[in-house]
């Protein structure tokens, strides 16, 4: 199915029938975590006699899920992961449709605690809404990693201005943050990220803890998001990368 869309002027196509998942679920087994965050427990749901499991001679199966989105699954947080107030993800982020690149990056030469971004094109981003960032290495083990107590690399302060300035309104990275695991509280990419206090981006949200398999090229994409209805700082998401086939 091919969808046609204009964006600045320009006539694109992108084929939604090819759907490449960029995204890791909770699971019950062990996912990905950071922050020392357990991982999701899974249980039979019970009240009185009532039994939520076909197995045990319930009428259904029905489960109790405990998780955190932060620490265990890819999720799409907004500014009220950093506030004072309390803002929900799916009341500030429009999760439609809008355009992405994918870029790879390794760390700096000079600093390994952080991402290099000699080689992203920032003008081309300001074409559009959405950044993606798969980092290097980039093995299989991403889906069920540890990374607590880690030296994670993430994205410089100076860096995150140059994405803010260059219009992103959704930023997506395969690793636990955009910030040092422990940094006091610092957390200074976020806010420079949401302009909190000054000048917040209510509109703009972090999607972290995703995964980009080697097959799926860098270059201009179609997003989705598909954030889970949570009234909360953050949800669990599955976004989806779409090709774009003429334009």
């Amino acid at each position: 199915m091919i969808l046609r869309f204009d964006q600045l002027g320009k006539s694109l196509q992108a084929d939604i029938s090819r759907p490449l998942e960029i995204g890791i679920s909770v699971r019950r087994e062990h996912s990905v975590s950071s922050f020392g965050i357990a991982g999701a427990v899974y249980a039979t749901y019970q009240d009185g006699d009532f039994r939520g499991s076909k197995s045990s001679g319930g009428p259904c199966n029905l489960e109790t899920i405990t998780f955190t989105p932060h620490g265990n699954s890819t999720h799409t947080e907004c500014l009220g992961h950093i506030s004072d107030e309390d803002y929900f993800v799916n009341d500030c982020i429009q999760d439609s449709f809008c355009t992405a690149l994918l870029f790879t990056l390794s760390t700096r030469t000079d600093d390994a605690r952080y991402l290099d971004f000699t080689g992203v094109n920032f003008d081309a981003l300001k074409e559009n809404k959405a950044l993606v960032i798969r980092t290097l290495p980039n093995s299989i083990g991403k889906l069920n990693r540890d990374y607590s107590g880690k030296e994670t690399p993430c994205i410089a302060p100076e860096d995150m201005k140059k994405i803010v300035e260059a219009g992103i309104v959704h930023l997506i990275i395969d690793l636990p943050s955009v910030d040092p695991e422990w940094d006091g509280g610092a957390m200074a990419s976020h806010y420079i990220y949401w302009q909190y206090p000054e000048d917040p981006r209510m509109n703009a949200s972090i999607t972290e803890f995703a995964f980009i398999r080697d097959d799926i090229q860098d270059g201009k994409y179609l997003l989705k998001l598909n954030i889970s209805n949570f009234e909360s700082d953050a949800a669990p998401s599955r976004p989806v990368l779409y090709p774009i086939i003429a334009g």
